[in-house]
């Protein structure tokens, strides 16, 4: 090679040898590529060399590679990512020194780019110079003009390492982070089918599908008057659907005037479904005004009230009678309940205050649809977006969204577009990605994550944000060729990693990092972990938890290691757990959430009219509410808080109430309460997950605290209106815990006080 500057000559005034080393490891690639390896491993140690000398931390003379890294980190000198690239070097570079065999120039170009990474961070630190550091570029193969044979091959190889299909073609990276989708894909899309093939030579058709998910592409856009061929390959039929199109049909075949409530809040998919109507069923909806925002005015003047106004004075008590008009109408239910109940100026909606009011809509009831002369509505709070079943709850609306983009179908788009990325030999983290999220228990186990999130943390998810999600689990940060990666950028950027430690993405990714099955506290985790940390042969834990066949090659690196950094061993032993939990079907339904599992159980239980459950349940809850306060005997609830001497306590007895109850036979329910109403004496208490799991807590023994009281507040007001049902007036027990001793004070027969001894 000439004179000229190498990659990491910025490093030569700071670390001489190890920029020599990295010079002559460069020129080693397309030549003698174990050597070039064995020359990054003394790159890196010249590296960790300088860093205990610049320190001065005094090496002792036997520490091997492996303890001056974990002596670096735990002393708080390397960070956590520095720990993986010097782990990325050690143990390759051990490979290409004990087997003779081992001439990977994959593995080089990796070291290569890890190798940049170091010095960056070297320089950094130890440099006084404040020079602007070259990007990172790859090793280039020597020209075609000037190869023999063997480099030809090696510069071929060299080119699909790189992701280029095109050997004459620009040797620039094609792939790039923060590539955008060309401005007029979506239309060029829209004109014959679902998936052309339009895009330069070397750029991934996966990553431009995929990207139509995300929330900043064109397609997030929802409009009521526009359909497109992309979002009707993606619709999904649901009951409300069906609903919507039977009240239309049924009004059209009337002949007088119709007003059509949408109830519901912001992103619940109102919008979506009058574009779908106004595309596939114009027939339904062709005499009818849509207003899809019921608090757009028409006039700056005009407040929403009066924009309500507007638009419904033809079905004001005056108009009503006279009027033909038909009108959809997008409310949220909160304006609606505000419009029917303030005074109106010159006119009055006496009957349809009346309508709302026999729809239910605003009680406990449970209010999918209701018609009712001229007016109907659908309620999109009612209807949910996964159902109920004996087994557990599941999501078909989810699940086919999920199948319509991972489905190996030739209708595919995103099918269509992996395979063309594969005949271009275009290979990234999204592909294999895409080929994990095509098995049918990983998807089955991510739609019922996303189920949790709905149950536990009552998040709304619309279709939007559903595949914006399904985009961000699949397309990491950085997508590079998959060749150039190391093995655990490969961990990093699969999709275990990106569905939990990717929280600051979104809303639903925040919540699943707290859903992560590695905070789940169970005997089988640790169990896995102590054959981590105890057996020295890892090939049998893995392809005992593991039973996918793609995780399996990102997990296969580690098998053979001799010893992993602290940080390198937690990164690969979180993804096996995250692995086993997304493939194994024995090991996830051995860790799952057993409260979380009880309570969906006990809402189909509740909603189904199974009544031996529902009594349990109401056992449990009158368990609680009685440890809760504190009782000194069976039957008897604590009236004071506790004192030193003694407490009070009075009987109490309560009834269960379930008469309120509205139950439903189906086998799978579609449409039901997602919070559970229980009373006691016709006193009633809405029980939703995270009152559930602490009731259950408190059931097992646990002490509420303070702020268990603040945050279960509605559940404190409702002891204190059952402790009125108690007997207090006429029996009292004193309590002397320290004593063991009990006493009555209760009226006799005559109205006079006893007090006895029990």
């Amino acid at each position: 090679m000439s004179n000229e500057a190498h990659f990491l000559d910025f490093i030569k005034n700071i670390n001489e040898d190890a920029a020599q080393i990295s010079k002559k490891m460069e020129e080693l690639i397309f030549e003698d590529a174990a050597s070039s390896i064995v020359k990054a491993r003394l790159f890196a140690e010249s590296v960790l060399n300088k860093v205990y000398l610049n320190e001065d931390i005094e090496v002792p003379y036997n520490f091997s590679m492996f303890e001056k890294i974990t002596y670096l980190v735990r002393e708080g000198y390397i960070k956590r990512d520095l720990q993986k690239a010097f782990d990325t070097i050690r143990i390759t570079g051990n490979k290409a020194a004990h087997d003779a065999q081992f001439n990977d120039i994959t593995e080089a170009f990796k070291l290569h780019r890890v190798m940049h990474d170091i010095a960056v961070w070297f320089y950094e630190v130890y440099s006084l110079e404040k020079l602007r550091l070259p990007a990172y570029n790859p090793p280039k193969p020597p020209p075609k003009n000037n190869a023999n044979d063997l480099q030809e091959l090696v510069r071929r190889q060299v080119l699909e390492l790189l992701g280029q299909s095109s050997i004459g073609g620009n040797e620039k990276t094609v792939l790039s982070e923060n590539e955008e989708v060309d401005k007029d894909t979506s239309e060029d899309l829209e004109q014959n089918t679902l998936f052309q093939k339009n895009l330069p030579k070397g750029k991934s058709y996966l990553l431009r599908e995929l990207r139509r998910l995300q929330d900043s592409s064109q397609e997030a856009v929802e409009n009521a008057n526009a359909f497109s061929r992309f979002k009707k390959y993606l619709h999904v039929e649901r009951k409300i659907q069906k609903d919507l199109e039977g009240i239309l049909l049924q009004n059209n075949n009337s002949g007088r005037s119709s007003l059509i409530l949408l109830c519901g809040s912001v992103g619940d998919g109102k919008s979506h479904l009058l574009a779908y109507l106004n595309e596939n069923r114009p027939d339904l909806i062709k005499d009818y005004h849509i207003f899809n925002d019921a608090t757009e005015s028409f006039s700056p003047t005009k407040n929403a009230m009066e924009t309500l106004e507007e638009i419904l004075q033809d079905f004001s008590d005056q108009r009503i009678d006279q009027s033909n008009k038909k009108v959809i109408l997008a409310i949220n239910m909160g304006v609606l309940h505000n419009f029917i109940t303030r005074d109106h100026k010159g006119i009055t909606f006496d009957r349809l205050n009346e309508f709302v009011a026999n729809s239910d809509l605003f009680s406990q009831n449970i209010t999918t649809s209701y018609s009712e002369d001229t007016y109907s509505l659908i309620s999109f709070g009612d209807y949910h977006s996964y159902e109920l079943t004996s087994s557990g709850p599941k999501s078909s609306f989810f699940l086919t969204l999920v199948e319509r983009i991972f489905s190996k179908s030739e209708g595919n788009p995103f099918f269509l577009a992996y395979k063309e990325d594969a005949a271009n030999n275009i290979r990234t983290m999204i592909h294999d990605n895409f080929e994990f999220m095509q098995e049918d228990f990983v998807q089955k186990q991510i739609v019922n994550e996303i189920i949790q999130t709905l149950v536990k943390n009552k998040l709304v998810i619309s279709a939007r944000a559903f595949l914006n999600f399904l985009a961000d689990i699949v397309i990491p940060d950085q997508v590079n060729a998959i060749g150039l990666m190391t093995e655990f950028e490969r961990l990093e950027q699969s999709v275990p990693s990106l569905l939990f430690r990717r929280k600051e993405r979104s809303p639903i990714l925040k919540v699943l990092s707290e859903l992560d099955p590695i905070h789940l506290r169970s005997s089988y985790i640790d169990k896995l972990i102590i054959e981590l940390n105890t057996l020295s042969e890892w090939e049998s834990i893995v392809e005992h938890y593991n039973k996918s066949a793609i995780s399996k090659t990102w997990l296969k690196p580690f098998i053979q290691q001799e010893e992993l950094g602290d940080y390198s061993f937690d990164l690969f032993s979180e993804t096996l757990i995250r692995v086993a939990y997304l493939t194994n079907e024995d090991f996830s339904q051995k860790i799952e959430d057993h409260t979380y599992k009880a309570y969906v159980l006990n809402l189909f239980y509740i909603n189904s009219g199974e009544r031996s459950k529902i009594k349990e349940f109401y056992e449990d809850v009158k368990s609680a509410l009685f440890k809760w306060k504190g009782s000194p005997q069976r039957g008897y609830i604590y009236l004071n808080k506790p004192i030193d001497k003694f407490r009070l306590a009075q009987s109490l007895n309560l009834k269960p109430s379930i008469d309120h109850l509205k139950f439903n036979t189906n086998d799978v329910l579609e449409s039901f309460k997602a919070t559970i109403l229980l009373g006691y004496n016709n006193t009633y208490l809405e029980i939703d997950y995270p009152l559930y799991r602490l009731l259950l807590r408190v059931k097992e023994g646990y002490c509420p605290s303070k702020k268990d009281e603040e945050d279960a507040i509605k559940f404190v007001e409702f002891i204190d209106k059952v402790m009125n049902f108690g007997d207090k007036k006429r029996e009292l027990l004193v309590h002397f815990p320290n004593e063991n001793k009990s006493y009555k004070l209760k009226r006799d027969d005559f109205g006079a006080f006893v007090f006895e001894k029990e």
